[in-house]
């Protein structure tokens, strides 16, 4: 049900109530050959069944308090908050606050707070064992350049891993200078539900402005800023098999919770490959992300020649100032990591977007920003690498640095800023249009690194939002009937 309530000096107060009854089934009931693990690899699926049902109770407030007012020509709150009966969770409330504030017509100033509330869904809760076969790349295996081609023995100077890993590979019962062989080979993974998790939980507030310039009508110009947190606890993750090996042996802490889900055969030294990954859903501890975004828009014509010349300039960006993610282990250690100003969450990510429009023809340029990244920003030793490996004088293919005349050597896991541009031209009529352009018009590379270090295909960094195809040249061709 909707609609209004009273009338107050801003307006009409409106309002809005509703019930919601849900209830969800799954199904799943694989033949006797899949639920016992008799295909050809021995991968099993044992199905999922499961349901339950949930009720919800919602309602929902907007008041415009004063409109028209010196310092007041519009001061808005939404108000809305929502319980919820879970067959399996029991009773829970989210809530949600939005005022903004006109103190002048051009300015408007907004905040946001939110609360928000999930409870595992019928895969999370009630998914059977299921196994399969994958491809692990095992850091604890001695790599081939560490073992010394005619003696076989092995040779702590050429081994590129760090030593953080070499540490977490001895604190698990794997000697790392011991065991040799195939360091990628295929381990069997189990994934299922539990109906231990726990609810997704999460409060977010947000803060900002926008304005937009009233003093002239020759042209357009606003900008708008807004500050978010958003901390998430007991984030449901179904982690990957190589995520679950990377986290144990990459670890910065030691503490990874990630070490008690691998399940290797320990019999021979030499050999201690692993048996099972157990890749079922977990409670992340706490996810937080805080951050800014901008956002800046001109607009203007132009007179060239006796022709009006439409121009547009839209600029948007994202300082990321924290993103970090908290485990915390059976024991209560923490395993605390931070990611902001490293690969995936540069410092500054940007768009802006110029546009030219005369007639029926449209001309975009496009260009994309990222900020420098570095796997270890915070280091104090710019020779060193994420573990500091340099300070400690022992394994790690980083070099000592200058003080011991060592320039050239330096791990190469950072990247300096990167640009791309993009260029394209649109002819338009009212039943069809026509563009052709190029992306990446620059062929700007990703940048070159270590591939030890960062995740890479022949040195290039992938899946961090570089671009891996260089130039492309297209035409669009559209026509409406």
């Amino acid at each position: 049900m909707a609609g209004d309530l009273y009338e107050l000096p801003g307006g009409t107060v409106q309002a809005s109530v509703g019930l919601e009854y849900r209830k969800d089934k799954i199904t799943s009931m694989p033949d006797a050959i899949a639920r016992d693990g008799l295909f050809f690899g021995y991968f099993s699926d044992g199905g999922a069944v499961g349901s339950k049902d949930m009720k919800e109770l919602f309602v929902e407030v907007e008041a415009p308090l004063l409109a028209g007012k010196k310092l007041a020509q519009e001061l808005t709150i939404n108000a809305s908050a929502r319980l919820t009966d879970d067959e399996i969770y029991g009773t829970n409330t989210t809530e949600s606050v939005k005022v903004g504030w006109r103190p002048v017509t051009s300015l408007l100033i907004r905040a946001t707070y939110g609360s928000a509330y999930r409870s595992p869904n019928l895969r999370e809760l009630f998914l059977m064992n299921q196994t399969g076969f994958g491809t692990i790349s095992d850091p604890c295996y001695a790599p081939d350049e560490a073992i010394d081609l005619f003696t076989g023995e092995y040779n702590a100077s050429n081994d590129p891993r760090e030593q953080q890993v070499l540490d977490n590979c001895f604190a698990n019962g794997v000697d790392p200078t011991v065991a040799t062989g195939f360091a990628a080979y295929s381990v069997e993974q189990a994934a299922g539900g539990s109906l231990t998790l726990d609810p997704e939980t999460s409060d977010s507030w947000t803060a900002g402005f926008s304005w937009d310039q009233g003093f002239s009508n020759e042209f357009d110009f606003a900008v708008s800023s807004t500050y978010y947190e958003v901390d998430i606890d007991n984030t449901i993750v179904e982690p990957s098999g190589q995520y679950i090996v990377n986290d144990c042996y990459g670890s910065l802490t030691g503490n990874s919770p990630f070490c008690a889900r691998i399940t290797r055969d320990l019999s021979n030294p030499a050999d201690p490959y692993i048996t099972l990954l157990d890749a079922g859903f977990l409670n992340r501890d706490n996810e937080k992300a805080r951050g800014v975004d901008v956002n800046l828009n001109y607009g203007d014509t132009w007179t060239i020649s006796g022709k009006p010349f439409d121009i547009s300039v839209d600029i948007r960006g994202t300082r990321v100032i924290e993103r970090s993610t908290l485990f915390i282990t059976d024991t209560g250690e923490e395993d605390f990591n931070e990611y902001q100003g490293q690969w995936g969450f540069a410092s500054w990510k940007a768009n802006s977007y110029v546009t030219v429009e005369w007639d029926q023809w449209r001309v975009l340029w496009t260009t994309r920003y990222i900020a420098a990244v570095d796997q270890n920003p915070l280091g104090i030793d710019p020779y060193s690498d994420i573990y500091d490996t340099a300070l400690t004088g022992t394994y790690g293919d980083t070099c000592e640095g200058e003080a011991y005349g060592d320039l050239t050597c330096r791990d190469v896991g950072f990247a300096d800023e990167y640009f791309t541009h993009s260029l394209s031209l649109t002819y338009e009529e009212d039943n069809y249009a026509l563009t052709i352009g190029a992306t990446n018009i620059l062929n700007e590379a990703p940048p070159k690194v270590d591939g030890t270090e960062i995740t890479s295909v022949n040195n290039a960094a992938i899946g961090y939002g570089y671009d891996m195809l260089g130039r492309v040249v297209y035409a669009n061709f559209g026509y409406k009937f």
